[in-house]
């Protein structure tokens, strides 16, 4: 064995180690399993947990699946699909494109889709899964049946400035570094800070710090997150071809619900209310928090999900694959 391959594999053997540490702390019981992705090839982590009607969970940019557990214990009666999106936790990365950025990201949410054997699915959401989902339905699609948008969802709407540290990431080169450069517990726990919000990281455990720190540091995770923050921001402020347009949003006819923390560095609730107010029906709930509000109330933020009048209308899903591995809580 390569001393690359032991070290990827011990990696991976600490991540594991922090995700049971974790689940069983918030009393969850997820089973693993991996999917292959028809049209990129792609073999994707997905935590599963419960049973009933389909729910896909898809995280923001350098988090995993995990980030999910306090809020998933909130959720029953609901079959929950976390996904690790590709180049983060444990599924294998991916380089995305300035310009085709959009493209790629509809065709990942299609190609997980039909390898979970989906369709019409409610959709939970953070920060960058909160923007795939948003494209995937201003484009028309109808394979997502209802959006629920946690925290700013990326660059999505209109005002959002790119704050520090993830202004460092927009450059080629040093964004890279900035990942891939080993980052202690505690510096940690101050960098999340500043990109999830102090009450968040305040509560966070530190098994979650730890998952999320030794993630980041898979050299093919560190690449793909600094392609997809390059694709989408400028220095301070995103690209053009990332934020929706009024016509677009205009355009979007999915159930949509956004609970945004008052706190979000982003964007604050007040302005996002301005690009909200033009989906047709859409509904905005603010609760105390920043970037990442569950992780500061995950009861209050799981009753609101669960009291949204269209949630429970998703079709159940399949039994995941026989080799499915279960993490011990």
């Amino acid at each position: 064995m390569s001393d690359q391959a032991r070290e990827s594999g011990e990696l991976e053997r600490r991540i594991r180690d922090a995700e049971r540490q974790l689940f069983a702390a918030v009393g969850v019981d997820f089973e693993e399993f991996f999917i292959e992705l028809a049209q990129t090839g792609l073999r994707v982590r997905v935590l599963s947990q419960g049973h009933g009607p389909a729910v896909v969970l898809l995280h923001g940019a350098s988090e995993s699946a995990a980030i999910w557990s306090s809020l998933v214990a909130e959720l029953d009666g609901f079959r929950l699909l976390a996904v690790d999106l590709p180049g983060h936790g444990l599924s294998d990365p991916a380089v995305f494109q300035r310009g085709r950025v959009r493209e790629q990201a509809r065709q990942l949410i299609d190609d997980i889709l039909d390898a979970l054997g989906l369709d019409g699915v409610p959709v939970i959401a953070h920060s960058l899964g909160g923007m795939f989902a948003l494209w995937q339905v201003a484009a028309g699609s109808e394979r997502i049946s209802e959006v629920v948008a946690i925290g700013e969802p990326a660059v999505a709407l209109p005002g959002v400035r790119v704050r520090m540290p993830l202004s460092l990431l927009t450059v080629r080169g040093l964004g890279l570094a900035v990942l891939r450069a080993p980052s202690p517990h505690r510096v940690y726990r101050r960098l999340l800070s500043h990109g999830l919000g102090p009450a968040e990281v305040a509560v966070a455990p530190d098994p979650l710090i730890d998952v999320l720190r030794l993630s980041a540091r898979r050299p093919g995770n560190a690449k793909t997150v600094a392609s997809v923050i390059h694709a989408i921001d400028r220095f301070h402020v995103p690209r053009p071809e990332s934020v929706l347009t009024s016509t677009e949003l205009a355009a979007i006819t999915t159930p949509t619900l956004f609970i945004l923390g008052s706190d979000d560095p982003y964007l604050p609730p007040e302005l996002a209310r301005r690009s909200i107010d033009q989906i047709r029906g859409a509904l905005l709930c603010e609760v105390p928090g920043g970037h990442a509000p569950w992780l500061v109330d995950a009861r209050q933020v799981g009753e609101l999900i669960a009291a949204h009048a269209q949630f429970a209308g998703g079709p159940a899903v399949a039994t995941a694959p026989p080799d499915a591995d279960r993490l011990v809580s």
